[in-house]
């Protein structure tokens, strides 16, 4: 290492005071042999003690007070052996007092900013205290490069869809956020390389602030951070002893490259934007499913039962002409929309792992608000000039940054026209760096890990049997009872993309909203430290806004290959207890 810093000790911590430990790391550097990718080394750029006290964290659910223990911000750069590849800024807590422990979150989107660490175990009750609070070291990171968010919500897998200042022109601006996907180290740390340097920076820097290692990691993340999550397991079966992924997009280039055709090539032809017509849908999918699981509620409990009839009842509401005659009935063209979203994606070849399709959307709470409205149609119709204007649809801005700048390499190449065929190389090199689709778990069941996937059937952002269809790969690879005994996937019904639920009288949802809420770190920390196995259904809750420990509504989220069904008379719809998780038929 350049400079006067000092190279990371391996010694015992020597002053019994946080605070002076603390600011003794403000001064280290870590040596890249020390961090399991390639790098050269880690070097801490900030070094705060915080006394405990209350933090407010704005996030998808709005804002929250927290309290925080005595605890050491350590802020850290791992820099690049190339030097045009951007930093990678992480940051590690280490609260007093340490549990031993370690949970690493995983980002969102396409990633670009500060995943701090100072936050809640995602979709706990609001009212659970932070990961943090609770004694754990925890650790994140940006990935490795620098995007611009705007607007609220960041958390999500949107993050950065829109980046850019006001007044900036989209394209310029879009052409800049993801420059980094043309340097290859750059999309390496993206794809899975900075999460292991952080861990193992971290790992360093705990250290030699407790003077041990942790006696157990964990890593937590949905969406973008879900396929973070899966990635650990599958590259660094060693580092972690439970993981859990919610609506990972583990298929990361099936899910670009499906979002790009559903959102733009099907949407840009004549009457095939679908505009409002997601409302439209919504009706058909209720009429036709909704009371097939015991309850008339607007929720689809067994969506995949339902795919089959909707497909058959959207023939009824088709317009004579073929054409768009207004909103009480499909062009031809929308229903090709359609058909396409729930059909999927086939591949022309193989990418990583022998994968060639990509699963699409189930039915069901197409009408909620920022659902199909938002992710498939968006408020203006796709064209080849505005793949970076906020109005279109999500996966349009989504789809068109992959095809773009990671495997065009042309910020003004037409998203529109595009076809896999002709970037097959290209395409294989992403999907080799990006996709966590490897089902071989062997290495992180020797070493005693466990998995908890969570997906949100609902969910239209990303199609949500991929990774479900992966654990199924996994049991035919290891054995249906070996997989059973670490990896438990659950299934939460009429709920949007890494949803903590819907309130009460939202638009779309029954009366009483839709339950969302679990702590499953609480269920990985049974698992991997007491041995008790995840159950057939793990209750979902909904709590009241301004008394955040009182539940509201409950519902059963049921081990994949079951489905929530209601077993009790009108009016106790809001009641977990009356539900049963059952195969469907």
């Amino acid at each position: 290492m350049t400079g006067s810093a000092a190279a990371a000790p391996a010694a015992a911590p020597t002053s019994k005071d946080p605070a002076l430990r603390c600011a003794d790391l403000a001064s280290i550097s870590i040596p890249a042999a020390l961090l399991g990718e390639p790098s050269a080394g880690a070097k801490v750029v900030a070094a705060q003690f915080h006394k405990a006290g209350e933090i407010k964290l704005q996030g998808l659910d709005g804002s929250a007070t927290f309290q925080t223990p005595d605890y050491c911000e350590v802020r850290f750069d791992i820099l690049p052996r190339d030097p045009q590849a951007p930093l990678i800024h992480s940051q590690v807590n280490l609260p007093i007092p340490w549990n031993g422990k370690k949970l690493q979150f995983g980002g969102s989107g396409y990633n670009g900013f500060l995943q701090t660490g100072v936050q809640p175990s995602r979709n706990a009750p609001i009212h659970a205290e932070l990961p943090l609070k609770r004694g754990y070291m925890t650790a994140g990171t940006d990935s490795g490069h620098q995007i611009t968010i705007t607007g609220p919500g960041a958390d999500q897998r949107g993050s950065g869809a829109s980046a850019g200042s006001a007044g900036d022109d989209p394209r310029a601006a879009s052409a800049r956020q993801y420059a980094f996907a043309g340097n290859d180290e750059a999309l390496r740390n993206f794809g899975y390389a900075a999460y292991k340097k952080t861990h193992d920076a971290a790992v360093a820097l705990g250290l030699m602030f407790y003077g041990r290692k942790p006696a157990r990691s964990y890593y937590l993340g949905g969406s973008e951070g879900g396929r973070e999550a899966m990635t650990m397991a599958q590259r660094y079966p060693k580092d972690y002893d439970g993981i859990i992924a919610i609506d990972p997009v583990m298929n990361w280039t099936g899910l670009q490259t499906f979002s790009n055709h559903i959102g733009g090539q099907l949407q840009a032809v004549p009457d095939g934007w679908l505009g409002t017509k997601t409302q439209l849908l919504a009706q058909v999918v209720r009429d036709t499913c909704d009371a097939a699981d015991g309850l008339a509620d607007k929720v689809i409990s067994a969506p995949t039962a339902c795919l089959m009839p909707v497909a058959k009842a959207l023939e009824s509401p088709r317009c004579p002409s073929g054409a768009d005659e207004g909103p009480t009935c499909f062009s031809e063209a929308q229903l090709a929309v359609i058909r396409a979203a729930h059909r999927g994606y086939d591949f022309p070849f193989p990418l990583a792992n022998g994968v060639t399709h990509y699963a699409g959307y189930l039915p069901g709470s197409e009408d909620l608000p920022g659902a199909w409205s938002k992710w498939e149609a968006g408020t203006t119709r796709p064209t080849a000039a505005n793949p970076d204007d906020p109005s279109v649809s999500r996966l349009y801005q989504l789809g068109s940054v992959y095809v773009r700048h990671f495997i065009a390499r042309d910020s003004a190449f037409n998203t529109l026209i595009y076809d896999p065929r002709n970037f097959q190389k290209r395409v294989l090199e992403v999907s080799r760096i990006m996709d966590a689709t490897n089902p071989d778990l062997h290495a992180f069941h020797a070493r005693g890990g466990k998995l908890i996937l969570r997906e949100d059937l609902a969910d239209s952002g990303q199609g949500p049997f991929n990774s479900l269809q992966y654990r199924d790969a996994v049991a035919h690879l290891m054995g249906q009872k070996a997989t059973d005994a670490f990896f438990a996937a659950y299934v939460a019904t009429g709920l949007p993309h890494t949803s903590g639920g819907i309130d009460p009288g939202t638009p779309g949802a029954p009366a009483y909203g839709i339950p969302g809420r679990i702590d499953l770190l609480d269920v990985l920390e049974n698992w991997v430290e007491r041995g008790v196995k995840p159950g057939a259904g793990l209750m979902l809750t909904l709590h009241d806004g301004a008394r955040p420990e009182q539940v509201i509504a409950s519902k059963p989220m049921c081990r994949y290959g079951t489905w929530p069904y209601f077993t009790g008379t009108p009016g106790e719809g809001a009641n977990g207890a009356k539900y049963m998780c059952r195969t469907a038929h």
